[in-house]
């Protein structure tokens, strides 16, 4: 006895045959979610061939009006083989069919360019290293209305878009073609194919490589600084170069890079960044470069960590390179105002201050929180923001004259400079506030930057 979910998806796969043309993967297609361990094809032809089965029974059995009525389906509407064996032996009429409703353009089915496609991909990758790709589809927009009208027509909660079947086959075919793995989380290429224009493109996706540097001269920005005077146009003021600086920490790293990967282009993330005039010491500051477009994916880091350190000339120093993620990437960025960052300074205070004055200051800003308000420095460039930070340790020592030696552990994303001086009552409290006397910090260099992210 048949069950009513054989009846039902029976009798709707006769409905819909007797509206359209249908082909064997399409007709599986509306029904993808059910008995999933098989393909589209195997589902619509099984289909087919149970409801020929039944007709044909009803065709020797007597029940010439079913029997004639489902054969006359399945031949034309159907594009089925058996069945129109089985029409011809009874002399049935049928209206010959050749293009499905749900999948043919230009008198032929969509699926029968994956070979072809096929082809195409695997010249487009040959010279680029890689070990996993994805398929995706831009879909012929009719096709897509009349799969919608479809689902909408019979109800076909089990249905599956025709661009996530045919992603899957050329996917399979890829597989087979390249001898690489379909990976779906982080796949190294990404094929898409455009049905309408039937154009393939290829989005190589970047390399991340994380890593230290250390930046031993002052005076170099950790990214490109244009001219303030032309905005990198080039002037008299900065002779022609559009620069106020030559070079930056970013194109010292990310051009070896991109070089070495064969990329188009690179990105620069840091644990936050150091000022112009501030060393970068210890064991560096973290950072991720982003290649775009990497032709090569396994680089020898060892050589490029060589690549970069001569190109610097020991202005900077990286270390520690290693190939990562892109979510590695964003937590460095977003744990940069969470971290902890030691420095070292010299402070010239306005009068000598005595030693027990700098152990007070020192027990008061231990542990305190201030409030920055963005310091005027950056506030052009900067929103005017007020901002709390944890002061986790100072400590202050006298030198001769007016010199203090200091070393401050603080939160990330503390103005150390303004924590000296003040800024004129927008960080507060300040060393300064607390002796009473104008402070000024001459020289600051980052000793450690505590990232989560190594």
């Amino acid at each position: 006895m048949t069950t009513p979910i054989q009846n039902n998806v029976l009798d709707t796969a006769i409905s819909i045959l007797e509206q359209y043309t249908v082909c064997d993967r399409c007709l599986g297609r509306q029904f993808a979610w059910l008995s999933t361990d098989t393909s589209n094809w195997v589902r619509g032809n099984s289909l087919k061939l149970t409801l020929s089965m039944m007709a044909d029974d009803d065709l020797k059995s007597g029940n010439q009006e079913r029997g004639r009525k489902i054969i006359n389906l399945l031949a034309g509407h159907g594009l089925f083989e058996p069945a129109q064996t089985i029409a011809k032996k009874n002399l049935i009429d049928y209206e010959i069919r050749t293009d499905c409703y749900l999948c043919s353009i230009k008198g032929s089915s969509i699926f029968d360019r994956v070979q072809e496609i096929s082809q195409r991909a695997s010249d487009l990758v040959k010279d680029i290293e890689f070990n996993s790709f994805l398929v995706g589809t831009v879909p012929f927009p009719m096709l897509e209305d009349r799969q919608d009208d479809l689902r909408a027509k019979y109800s076909l909660l089990h249905a599956e878009a025709l661009k996530s079947d045919f992603s899957r086959e050329l996917g399979k075919h890829l597989h087979e073609t390249l001898k690489k793995e379909v990976e779906f989380e982080r796949p190294h290429l990404v094929f898409i194919y455009d049905m309408v224009e039937e154009d393939l493109r290829l989005q190589i996706n970047p390399v991340f490589i994380f890593g230290r540097y250390q930046k031993l001269v002052r005076g170099i920005p950790q990214s490109k600084w244009d001219c303030k005077a032309c905005r990198g146009k080039g002037c008299e003021e900065c002779e022609g170069t559009g620069r106020r600086y030559p070079d930056s920490i970013s194109e010292y790293i990310g051009n070896a890079a991109q070089t070495l990967l064969k990329g188009t282009r690179f990105k620069f993330h840091a644990a936050g960044r150091e000022d112009v005039d501030v060393l970068m010491l210890g064991e560096g500051r973290p950072f991720v470069v982003e290649i775009s477009e990497p032709r090569i994916r396994s680089p020898d880091l060892i050589l490029l960590t060589k690549r970069i350190n001569k190109e610097a000339k020991k202005r900077i120093k990286v270390k520690d390179l290693k190939i990562t993620s892109r979510e590695h990437s964003q937590k460095l960025k977003e744990d940069a105002s969470k971290n902890i960052k030691e420095y070292s300074a010299l402070i010239q205070a306005e009068v000598p201050i005595e030693s027990a004055e700098l152990r007070r200051v020192e027990a008061e800003l231990t542990g305190s929180e201030i409030e920055q308000r963005t310091p005027t420095r950056v506030s052009h460039r900067r929103s005017d923001l007020v901002r709390k930070k944890l002061i986790h340790e100072v400590r202050l020592r006298k030198l001769k004259d007016n010199d203090i030696e200091a070393f401050f552990k603080v939160q990330g994303g503390t103005y150390v400079k303004e924590l000296v001086s003040g800024d004129g009552g927008r960080t507060d409290p300040s060393i300064a506030s607390k002796l009473g006397v104008s402070c000024l910090c001459k020289r600051l260099d980052v000793i450690a930057v505590y990232s989560g992210v190594t």
